[in-house]
């Protein structure tokens, strides 16, 4: 399913799988023997990559734009390993090209999605503060309001008590 290449030690492709025929659009006589970077929308990064390849021995997930001879693009990302001869001396470079296109649209999706969950959360978060301060502006106006004939039947309960105490 995922695109494989065999890449000797100067760049130029040794073999490939039919997947990677059907993701660059190119034959694999056409394909071997080219130079593997010129599939990537950034040439110079797929080097810097195959170079961190034979620097430590592998790259794990490094990712990468793959472009087909139709103009289409193709998010992928690249693992690579060194591969050996029998006496131990590194040969090339075997590759494989996952593509996480889809992947990486859902994570988008997913993105805007949040984002407009967040801008939600800050409408809802803004109409709940003007509504708590319509509610303790009107809670002060009624306490406020209150307060007088709060007192007068206060005064007048007390006048109450005091001439009809007795009876």
């Amino acid at each position: 399913l995922d695109p494989l290449v065999t890449i000797n030690p100067s760049g130029k492709i040794t073999d490939v799988n039919a997947a990677t025929v059907q993701a660059t659009g190119v034959s694999r006589e056409r394909l071997i023997g080219s130079d593997f970077s010129e599939y990537f929308t950034e040439p110079d990064k797929a080097r810097a990559g195959y170079q961190e390849v034979f620097e430590k021995g592998q790259v794990t997930d490094y990712a990468l734009t793959l472009r087909n001879v139709s103009g289409q693009l193709k998010q992928v990302l690249y693992n690579a390993s060194v591969y050996r001869n029998e006496i131990g001396e590194v040969t090339g470079i075997f590759a494989a090209a996952r593509d996480v296109t889809a992947r990486k649209r859902a994570e988008e999706e997913l993105h805007k999605y949040h984002e407009h969950l967040e801008e939600l959360v800050r409408e809802r978060t803004g109409q709940l503060e003007a509504a708590n301060r319509e509610l303790e502006a009107f809670s002060y106006s009624v306490s406020h309001d209150l307060r007088i004939p709060l007192r007068a039947i206060d005064g007048f309960s007390h006048i109450l008590l005091d001439d009809y105490a007795d009876k």
